[in-house]
């Protein structure tokens, strides 16, 4: 007998799946970095050491650091994804699907023109 695997309605595929979760981790991530920072930096400090013409509003500064804190969430929660999704099978830590070791052979049946002694 051949089993259909049906969908259940409203259920997300993989895909779908491992992008929400890298961008709710990614947001998490540039929540949590953006409290960090901003407790210890003060955006109307940076205005004075801004050597720019224009002038950056705090608004402004926290908007770009939190998008760029972002970002790297993104990029290093995709990373993540890729590398669980692309790893190893299971059972690869306890030998499962492994290549063999490589069969150790003497020089002498490599190379017959070797000359063993000289080397030892």
């Amino acid at each position: 007998m051949t089993e259909t695997k049906e969908e259940l309605p409203g259920r997300w595929c993989m895909c779908k799946r491992d992008f929400g979760v890298a961008l709710w981790i990614a947001f998490l991530g540039a929540c949590l970095g953006s409290f960090v920072i901003f407790a210890v930096l003060d955006p109307e400090a940076l205005n004075e050491a801004w050597v720019l013409p224009w002038e950056m509003g705090s608004r402004l500064a926290y908007s770009l650091g939190f998008a760029f804190l972002y970002l790297v969430s993104l990029f290093a929660s995709g990373l993540t994804i890729f590398m669980v999704r692309t790893g190893p099978r299971r059972g690869h830590a306890k030998g499962a699907g492994r290549w063999p070791p490589p069969e150790i052979r003497s020089p002498e049946e490599e190379n017959p023109d070797l000359d063993v002694d000289s080397l030892k």
